[in-house]
């Protein structure tokens, strides 16, 4: 990679660091409560009602959490601030986590209340980060993601060598962290969560939405939680290297999710998903029947596959090129894909009930999920790289001179905003600062305030990953000069 890519990633890790520090640690809390409550075995004993096994409660729960996303998808036009429903569904989490780790063991009817108060609440805690880093960018959702991860891990170390008491308080408080967390990125003069997601024009890729939105989510989804369930005795795994291997499978997730953002571009991203992230799901998945000896290790590859598929989807979902807006179709993304993830344990649990224990049947079924889901990311692939063929102006002029002419002007400043997810409005900014125009001129020239002009340049500012009118003048000189090369 070169260097000067290099260097463009760092300004963005860098930017994160400082101006969304509170959104990513309240991420990596809710990362923790996710650990400590579902993906662990640190309650097992505690949190299983009589009536259901571990499985089928955590399937419970992303059912739960399936609704809220569908309930939020609904919504998501009425609810324009989302403190109170983020307060509430922080009260939720917290409330439902206390009726799962505190209740006496008989107490089945109030432990499924807390499920579903958990699925609910961390639903809605889920989505609205996911919609405050698409925000800003694909590349620095990444960012953000891996950042969460690492300290993610760190925090699900430190709970394993806690007393067991210690550990259901610090579990049950870690969504009340969370929240603390995103009112204090709320009240940063760094937070750019209010800044409106404008519709973008441009509707020339249904078909890449149909892909990146519906089917791939829908087909890895369903297959995760097939697996899940027709390997349920490797999945719940009781022992302590098991917990280790999942907080080491979070940090390797999170070094993996980091190099994409370090080499992001839509197409080798969707590259990374498609032929990198899901074959790490389906080898696994064939691994963790013949290899008894050492599930965790297999159960680790696993998790690393869905953790850096469920990720980098988010960021393909965040790349604005489609043309329906940004958050009803990250909402309908990880709504499909976590309503497809419950599914599949559903189904898995059905077809075990038909074929009973037969290794042989269950064999045959495995070998034609794995089978299914590379297909389904090859088909994924190829569907994804033919909707692209179907902008080649778009991507061609963004290797044309900058300014050599008005009617090449006109093309680069399209792909620019194509490429970043530009409004209309911010597109006749940015044509106007890249020809020098100060922020008075720009005001002048298109008959709004200057207030409206700060607000669009700080938008373009940070959709473009740049902090000022001098870097937004280099990085176009810089796109020139690698144009006449």
């Amino acid at each position: 990679m070169r260097i000067k890519g290099f260097g463009s990633f760092l300004n963005v890790f860098v930017r994160q660091v400082r101006t969304n520090t509170f959104s990513w640690l309240a991420f990596a809390s809710l990362l923790a409560w996710m650990f400590g409550l579902y993906w662990s075995n640190l309650f097992f004993d505690r949190v299983v009602a009589g009536s259901f096994d571990f499985l089928q409660m955590r399937s419970l729960w992303l059912a739960a959490e399936a609704v809220a996303l569908l309930a939020v998808l609904c919504l998501l036009g009425l609810a324009k601030g989302r403190s109170g429903s983020t307060a509430v569904a922080g009260g939720c989490t917290f409330a439902g986590t206390v009726m799962l780790l505190f209740l006496p063991a008989d107490a089945d009817g109030l432990r499924l209340v807390g499920i579903l108060l958990t699925g609910f609440g961390s639903a809605v805690l889920l989505v609205g980060l996911g919609m405050k880093f698409a925000r800003l960018g694909p590349q620095a959702l990444l960012v953000n993601v891996a950042l969460a991860l690492l300290v993610a891990s760190f925090l699900d170390s430190l709970l394993l060598i806690l007393p067991g008491e210690v550990q259901s308080m610090a579990v049950a408080l870690m969504p009340v962290v969370c929240i603390v967390f995103l009112v204090f990125g709320q009240r940063g003069p760094h937070d750019l969560s209010d800044v409106p997601c404008e519709r973008d024009a441009s509707s020339r890729s249904r078909r890449g939405f149909v892909v990146r939105v519906i089917a791939l989510p829908l087909a890895v989804g369903l297959s995760y939680g097939l697996m899940q369930r027709l390997t349920a005795g490797s999945y719940v795994l009781t022992s302590v290297e098991a917990n280790a291997a999942t907080i080491l499978s979070f940090f390797v997730s999170a070094v993996f999710i980091g190099l994409a953002a370090l080499f992001f571009e839509p197409a080798r991203l969707t590259k990374l998903v498609c032929f990198a992230a899901i074959p790490l799901i389906g080898i696994a998945f064939v691994m963790l029947p013949l290899f008894e000896s050492a599930r965790e290790a297999a159960q680790s590859i696993c998790i690393v596959g869905f953790n850096s598929f469920y990720f980098m989807v988010w960021a393909l979902w965040a790349d604005g090129r489609e043309g329906d807006a940004l958050e009803k179709r990250f909402a309908l993304g990880l709504f499909v894909l976590v309503a497809a993830e419950s599914m599949g344990s559903v189904l898995g649990l059905s077809i075990i009930g038909v074929l009973g224990e037969s290794g042989q049947a269950l064999a045959v079924v495995s070998l034609i999920v794995v089978y299914l889901l590379l297909m389904a990311g090859i088909f994924s692939f190829s569907r994804s790289e033919g909707a692209r063929s179907q902008q080649p102006e778009a991507f061609s002029a963004k290797r044309e001179p900058l300014m050599p002419g008005l009617a090449d002007r006109e093309l680069v400043l399209e792909a620019w905003a194509t490429r970043y997810g530009l409004s209309a409005r911010e597109t006749e900014v940015f044509a106007l600062l890249a020809k020098g125009r100060n922020r008075a001129a720009i005001s002048k020239a298109l008959f709004v305030s200057d207030n409206t002009t700060r607000t669009h340049m700080k938008s373009i500012y940070r959709k473009l990953g740049i902090h000022s009118h001098q870097e937004l003048i280099d990085l176009l000189e810089q796109q020139e000069g690698k144009s006449g090369e």
